[in-house]
């Protein structure tokens, strides 16, 4: 589902051929994500058939047809239903997540302390699974380097949310 908000994203901030579109994601996300061929002209089709961007054919000379995406207001509209819509089942994915937090300029505060309290209590179930695990001791010792070191990232991560949690409500004062 992200994908589709984030393509609707990059045209809103400015018009945008395709391949634009696919670099800027890559350039701003691309650690996260890969947005393929596959997966963008299929969704700018669909968003065209929706009303959601308009399309034009770039007038420049040489080369393949290129053709413009432009937002339209029901794009934006859409752009605002997406960004908003964060389930548990999201919460469990950390990219669903960390795309989200970089999308909070879209999202009131309100519903931003939701997103980070869902994925705060999704880390707590992780970790406390995680440590259960080591309590027996009869793993070896690489997978539990491996256990300790995934309990070590998320005790790191809980510790960014809190502070991502005090940082929405000074902002929202």
């Amino acid at each position: 589902m992200y994908i589709e908000l984030l393509i609707l994203i990059q045209i809103e901030e400015s018009p945008k051929h395709g391949y634009e579109i696919k670099k800027e994601i890559q350039k701003d996300l691309g650690y996260l994500t890969d947005v393929n061929n596959n997966m963008l002209y299929p969704a700018l089709r669909k968003f065209t058939e929706e009303g959601l961007v308009t399309k034009r054919m770039n007038e420049h000379s040489g080369g393949p047809t290129q053709y413009i995406y432009e937002i339209t207001e029901n794009g934006r509209r859409r752009i605002t239903e997406l960004v908003n819509v964060f389930t548990e089942r999201d919460a469990k994915h950390q990219s669903e997540f960390l795309i989200r937090v970089s999308l909070f300029r879209y999202i009131s505060p309100d519903n931003r302390l939701r997103i980070l309290t869902m994925r705060m209590k999704d880390l707590e179930q992780l970790l406390s699974d995680l440590e259960e695990r080591l309590e027996p001791h009869n793993i070896d010792c690489y997978r539990e380097e491996v256990l300790r070191l995934s309990i070590f990232k998320l005790k790191a991560e809980q510790d960014w949310i809190h502070k991502l949690m005090e940082k929405v409500v000074r902002e929202a004062e």
